[in-house]
């Protein structure tokens, strides 16, 4: 097992307190994990004290003589992709005086995005076909390892052990023996429930993924969930980990441990998984197993839908403005199947007003383009003060015939923070409709 973050911080380790002398060769391969080859110490040294100090956050707590750290990227930094960076995804040491004795919890590696990350472009992987597809269950990652200071089973998240939690962007630390993270006590009360602790239990040494489900996706940033609200969760087995570093596909993972998983999907090329995914509005992404002949490190590639997220503002927090930019996508009736009847009225009514702004917009004659411009941005200015729109902007998208680029321009700003809910967003529009389509009858 070779756990990049545990390879460089035992090297580091050693050189800085055993005043151990490494070789050119060695130099160089944690150089290499640090995303700087080099043959010089110092170099090595100096990368390994910037990346520590920008890139990466190692949270601790101490028992006795003995130390547990995760480490994970620092989310307020953009992800850089280098070896030791796909394992900062909770990596969980066990550290005995400083020493770093064990890895504890080995999770899965960092996804990257199809198309979106440089380090997985289309044209070089889109014929690719993956060993294991998934659905992603829009949930929080959560960790399952044998935690022997506590000697039991334990959850961490991918961003802090189960002591932890953030309070106002603070992190805060309670007593070790207490289970203070809300995601880690809702698995926990689940586990227990389940007897999944006496699954897990024949498998000490390994790390297990699991994924969350809540009742609201975790993609429209809920609150932290109460303790008695556990029946509402849901957990679903994503990878393992056995002690020799293998990770196994999903399929694997499940049949290992005999514990529910995450839903299967049949493998196809990457350009044809993310063709099926792209504007799907009730899937936020699949994942691809990419074996790489590294059973360790095999690439997992995310492949996401562009218009979920959107779908689930609609669905759980009402965005009139989610609803109406997915409508201009042509996507309202399936919009429709994933909402309660409660809204499918409003939805059907936004729909005539969206539609009849696009009408509109798109009847514009190319010799009435400047002039109409004018009249749209001082629309938007009456209907929505101090927004930042141009004249310039308006026009350059009718010319090259953009409608749908002006049209949710105007959607975005005059529907920004109204709720699809009741009768005020409807009658704004409409008025908004009103009026411009007044003023430019007589262009």
């Amino acid at each position: 097992m070779v756990n990049r973050v545990f390879a460089v911080e035992k090297f580091i380790y050693r050189v800085k307190y055993e005043k151990y002398e490494p070789s050119e060769d060695e130099i160089k391969a944690i150089g290499e994990l640090l995303g700087q080859p080099t043959k010089k110490l110092n170099v090595v040294l100096d990368r390994y004290k910037q990346i520590f100090s920008r890139y990466i956050e190692k949270r601790c707590v101490d028992v006795d003589n003995k130390s547990l750290c995760i480490y994970v990227w620092n989310q307020k930094v953009p992800f850089k992709v280098f070896p030791m960076s796909m394992h900062l995804t909770g990596t969980i040491i066990l550290f005995e005086d400083m020493y770093p004795k064990e890895v504890i919890a080995y999770p899965i590696p960092k996804a990257l995005s199809y198309a979106k990350s440089s380090d997985v472009p289309e044209e070089k992987y889109c014929s690719v076909k993956p060993k294991e597809v998934s659905k992603r269950v829009d949930g929080w990652q959560l960790t399952a390892y044998f935690n022997p200071l506590l000697n039991r089973w334990i959850f961490a998240t991918r961003y802090v052990l189960h002591n932890m939690y953030f309070e106002k962007g603070r992190l805060v630390i309670e007593s070790f023996d207490s289970i203070a993270n809300p995601y880690v006590y809702v698995a926990d009360k689940i586990a227990q429930e389940e007897n999944l602790y006496s699954l897990l239990d024949r498998f000490r040494g390994w790390t297990f993924t699991f994924v969350l489900e809540g009742p609201e996706p975790a993609i429209t940033r809920p609150p932290y969930p109460l303790g008695d609200d556990y029946r509402k969760y849901k957990l679903y087995l994503v990878m393992a980990r056995d002690p020799e570093g293998k990770l196994y596909t999903w399929s694997e993972s499940v049949r290992i441990l005999g514990y529910r998983g995450v839903e299967i999907v049949e493998p196809k090329t990457l350009h044809e998984l993310h063709r099926d995914v792209v504007r799907k509005v009730d899937v936020r992404s699949y994942f691809a197993y990419v074996d790489t002949q590294d059973p360790e490190n095999p690439l997992l590639i995310e492949l996401e839908s562009d218009v979920y997220p959107e779908a689930m503002e609609v669905k759980y927090l009402y965005s009139a403005k989610a609803a109406a930019l997915l409508i201009v996508e042509g996507l309202g009736d399936e919009l429709k199947k994933i909402l309660n009847k409660i809204v499918e009225k409003q939805l059907d009514e936004l729909s005539q007003e969206v539609l009849r702004l696009r009408l509109m917009i798109s009847s514009i004659r190319e010799e009435a383009i400047i002039s109409a411009s004018w009249e749209i941005v001082k629309t938007i200015n009456e209907f929505r003060s101090n927004v930042d729109v141009k004249v310039e902007e308006i026009s350059k998208a009718l010319k090259e015939n953009n409608i749908n680029r002006v049209v949710k321009k105007i959607l975005g700003i005059i529907l920004e923070n109204q709720s699809l809910v009741g009768r005020t967003t409807l009658e704004m529009l409409t008025m908004f409709n009103n009026t411009l389509e007044q003023r430019l009858k007589t262009l």
